[in-house]
């Protein structure tokens, strides 16, 4: 279904609308049920429930900055929100939450308008906070969502599928892959199986290096946990299995080389294997991964959503001539030594 560029065509009274960070006043209205609202869940927020008054006092009492923000949107008695994370010291931000209370009038823009600043707000804010890339994964079913990032300049670079353990072990089988837990020494190696196994557009869009796989000991702070396993030779993994686990459930994601995939069913059960409670299971797939929905489907998994993976750069590269100071008079040609990382990319 094509959708018009609806987002565009009541700017007037849209700029009319006052966008300002979180104070005080809007945490009452936050803990109550929004008239609409749409949570764009990451891996680690499928795994805790997203409180937006909670992310909210943080950001009242920390500052919107690259760590998280919250702007809001109010007009004659309406409050609309959006709110980012960041990504553990990345120039990175995921957008979370979109949400909307207060009485519907006909007069006053749609939520999908106000959503339209409120994101075009936050990205500029991202880009003074030196964010260089925001992320957001929208729900396949929200056509008008996806619409208003594309307009905001936001690209899909992939698809993921979520699954959920919601039936049993057909086969019955008990076999569990001989995996072991993630060490130092095996980052390079998981990227070098990250980088066998997704797609160039991908790799692209997420700038991944080895440092994004440290997990040196499991993390683990009250429900919230971190922790992953490899299979095979330290310089030649077959499989990667990651756990993310937090008050509302427990979520896997894999990387498994193609020549393996007839092991992915242990491996996801050497996983179960390492869970005690009841909490709720989840699995995600890419797109490119989805040869291996049959298998964890036979393991007892079902899809039961789909997000479109999008991101939008804030920085553009500059080509600086390193021959031009030569030319001209009185200057002494001064040539700066490269650097091997992206600036700020560590900060």
């Amino acid at each position: 279904m094509q959708i018009a560029p609806i987002y565009n065509l009541q700017s007037a009274i849209c700029n009319h609308t006052m966008i300002r960070s979180v104070v005080p006043g809007d945490l009452w209205s936050l803990r109550r049920k929004p008239r609409n609202q749409v949570v764009l869940y990451t891996d680690e927020l499928l795994a805790q429930a997203h409180r937006p008054a909670w992310l909210a006092l943080r950001c009242l009492a920390q500052g919107n900055g690259r760590d998280r923000a919250t702007l809001i949107a109010q007009e004659r008695g309406v409050n609309a929100v959006a709110q980012a994370l960041g990504r553990g010291g990345r120039p990175e931000q995921d957008i979370v939450y979109l949400g909307t209370s207060g009485v519907r009038a006909s007069r006053l823009p749609s939520d999908y308008d106000v959503w339209f600043r409120l994101l075009e707000q936050l990205c500029i804010n991202a880009g003074h906070n030196y964010v260089q890339r925001l992320y957001a994964a929208a729900p396949s079913q929200h056509t008008e969502v996806r619409e208003i990032f594309r307009q905001l300049g936001f690209q899909a670079y992939t698809h993921k599928t979520i699954m959920h353990l919601s039936g049993p072990d057909w086969d019955q089988r008990t076999t569990l892959a001989p995996m072991r837990m993630q060490s130092r020494r095996d980052y390079w190696a998981i990227h070098k199986l990250y980088g066998a196994v997704t797609p160039h557009l991908v790799q692209h869009a997420e700038v991944r290096n080895a440092r994004h796989w440290s997990i040196s000991v499991p993390q683990q702070i009250g429900r919230h946990r971190r922790v992953a396993w490899v299979l095979g030779p330290d310089d030649d993994l077959a499989a990667y299995l990651r756990l993310s686990s937090g008050i509302s459930g427990h979520v896997f994601s894999l990387l498994i080389r193609p020549d393996a995939r007839d092991q992915v069913v242990e491996a996801l059960r050497f996983g179960l294997a390492q869970l005690s409670d009841t909490r709720p299971i989840y699995l995600v797939l890419r797109e490119y991964q989805e040869e291996l929905i049959a298998p964890c489907q036979a393991l007892g998994f079902q899809p039961i959503g789909e997000q479109a993976l999008l991101v939008k750069s804030t920085v553009v590269a500059v080509r600086r001539p390193l021959l031009a100071p030569s030319f001209e008079p009185g200057l002494e040609p001064r040539v700066n030594a490269p650097r091997i990382s992206t600036a700020r990319e560590d900060g």
